[in-house]
C-alpha cells in the first residue's frame, strides 16, 4: 500500500502504511484512548517494533485515525489498535482503516483474522462473526494478561474468514 485516498464520505484522508516518523504522533495519540482503557498503553519501544504492522489516515497531514494488522505465530491475523479522533467518529474513516488491514491481510496470504473488541456491531458490518475467546490463547497469553481489565474483561472475540 503506497497511499490511498479513504472512502470517507468525501474527506480528504490518506491512508498509508506506518512509518518509524509516526511513532512519537502515535504514542501521543494512542496514549488518549489508554488512558481511559479503550485501548491496552503502547510503548515508544513497542510502537517502533510493530510500526509496519500499521496503517495511519491522515488529513492534510495530521493523524486522524489508525489500526494495526498483527500476525501471529499460528497464521492469524490480529486487527488492532483500530482507533479513530473523536472529532472524526462517524465518517467511515474507521471502516475504510478496516477494509484496508483486511486488504493487507490477505495480501500477505493471512487466511483469518480476529479482533477483541467493544464495537461488536462496526465489526459485524465487515464481516467478522463473534468467536469464542478460548479460540485465541496466544492474544489472551501475550496481551490480555497485562490489562487491568482481565479478571472484567468486557470485549467480545470475533474473528472474520479471508
Amino acid at each position: 500500500m503506497t497511499g490511498a485516498a479513504a472512502e470517507a464520505r468525501g474527506l480528504e484522508v490518506l491512508l498509508r502504511p506506518g512509518l518509524a516518523s509516526d511513532v512519537p504522533e502515535l504514542e501521543r495519540f494512542l496514549s488518549t484512548f489508554a488512558s481511559d482503557g479503550t485501548l491496552l498503553p503502547r510503548s515508544r519501544e513497542d510502537l517502533m517494533r510493530h510500526v509496519g504492522g500499521f496503517i495511519v489516515a491522515t488529513r492534510y497531514g495530521r493523524l486522524v485515525a489508525c489500526g494495526a494488522l498483527h500476525p501471529t505465530a499460528t497464521g492469524l491475523g490480529e486487527i488492532r489498535t483500530l482507533a479513530v479522533d473523536s472529532r472524526w467518529r462517524g465518517a467511515g474513516i474507521g471502516g475504510s482503516l478496516a477494509e484496508a488491514l483486511l486488504h493487507e491481510a490477505r495480501r500477505r496470504g493471512i487466511r483469518r483474522v480476529f479482533c477483541l473488541t467493544r464495537r461488536v456491531a462496526f465489526f459485524e458490518r465487515h464481516g467478522f462473526k463473534v468467536a469464542a475467546r478460548e479460540r485465541f490463547p496466544q492474544k489472551i497469553w501475550n496481551d490480555c494478561r497485562l490489562c487491568p481489565r482481565l479478571s472484567r474483561c468486557d470485549e467480545t472475540a470475533m474473528e472474520r474468514a479471508l
